[in-house]
């Protein structure tokens, strides 16, 4: 396992995506790992949340932004994740639910960087160690079907 910095992780995340540029890739990382940032720098990456924003009723997305995140939370998020969502092959996904693609990379970020993070977002530290945890569930579940491409990648800063 190693870390990155920001321009590491860009650089390492950009030789995935190129070696891969014909399949679908979801990037998969909590809350407050840097994911705005990344996208920022990379107008070919996509948030998720941007999509959804555009195919979420407004009672949708208030019920799916309710803290603490629930399991009841998280079935109906990623039902409306399954059914509306697609990822383009060249247009890496970032989102918090693996779907139907090839390849699937994991941004980590330990949690003394998450922390700090949070505080300056405003975020509850343990809201995002939560989703985490339930990504990481899912990235589990995904690599005993044997069935994609495993990435895992630890943001440092």
């Amino acid at each position: 396992m190693n870390s990155f910095t920001i321009n590491d992780t860009i650089n390492t995340l950009e030789a995935i995506f190129d070696k891969h540029k014909h399949e679908r890739i979801c990037v998969l990382s909590t809350t407050c790992t840097g994911k705005t940032t990344l996208i920022e720098k990379m107008p070919h990456w996509i948030d998720v949340d941007i999509l959804l924003g555009k195919c979420m009723t407004a009672d949708e997305i208030a019920f799916c932004c309710q803290v603490p995140w629930t399991e009841e939370i998280g079935e109906v998020y990623g039902k409306i994740m399954h059914e509306r969502i697609q990822v383009e092959p060249g247009h890496p996904l970032f989102c918090s639910e693996i779907i139907d693609c090839e390849v699937v990379v994991f941004l980590d970020i330990p949690d003394d960087i998450l922390s700090i993070h949070c505080k300056k977002r405003g975020v509850d530290f343990e809201y995002a160690v939560q989703i985490k945890n339930e990504l990481k569930k899912d990235w589990d579940n995904h690599k005993l079907k044997g069935n994609k491409i495993f990435y895992y990648v630890v943001m440092a800063e």
